[in-house]
């Protein structure tokens, strides 16, 4: 290996959520991520449970749900606008270790 790929790899090794939420402020914005992502994927659920309890019509319904799922992509990339490229670097890692470790166990 050519001493790029070992810093590469040792910047790879080293990244943690601790390392991208090292303030209070990131702390904030990656709860209001994960609340996105609730957001996004349950909007058909809580729209339509929200929705069911306000005893709204079916269009009006469909309505909240869209506008739920709008909230959560707006959250979801307005925090990631101040979360930054570290934290996109941090899933992509973490997602090649997955592939990684399911080429292993085959």
């Amino acid at each position: 290996m050519t001493e790029m790929d070992n810093i590469t790899e040792q910047k790879t090794q080293s990244r943690t959520i601790k390392d991208v939420v090292n303030t209070p402020f990131k702390k904030v914005m990656f709860v209001i991520q994960i609340f996105s992502y609730v957001l996004i994927v349950g909007s058909p659920f809580i729209g339509g449970a929200v929705g069911g309890f306000l005893g709204l019509t079916t269009l009006k319904t469909g309505g909240l749900i869209f506008g739920i799922f709008i909230a959560g992509e707006v959250l979801f990339y307005g925090s990631l606008i101040f979360l930054g490229k570290e934290l996109v670097l941090l899933i992509k890692d973490k997602i090649k270790d997955w592939f990684k470790r399911a080429k292993r166990k085959s």
